[in-house]
């Protein structure tokens, strides 16, 4: 399939997201197809975050932990 490398290149930082994002989604379950196991586990942690909602650490508190532990 051709493309233009250079108009891709052109495009804005936002436009590469996107164009990005939409190439991943196109391919993203058939390279990493989500099985029953996977399921299970999202909803047994989605139960426990209801069961306590504020238990654990916020997205922020992760990130930050995890950039001073591997420094990004």
């Amino acid at each position: 399939m051709p493309y233009n490398k250079e108009e891709l290149l052109a495009l804005s930082p936002q436009e590469k997201v996107a164009l990005a994002e939409e190439l991943w989604s196109s391919v993203e379950e058939e390279l990493m197809p989500i099985t029953d196991e996977d399921v299970a586990f999202a909803e047994e942690r989605l139960k426990m975050h209801q069961a306590n909602p504020n238990e654990g650490v916020s997205i922020e508190e992760f990130k930050s932990h995890f950039s001073k532990k591997y420094g990004f």
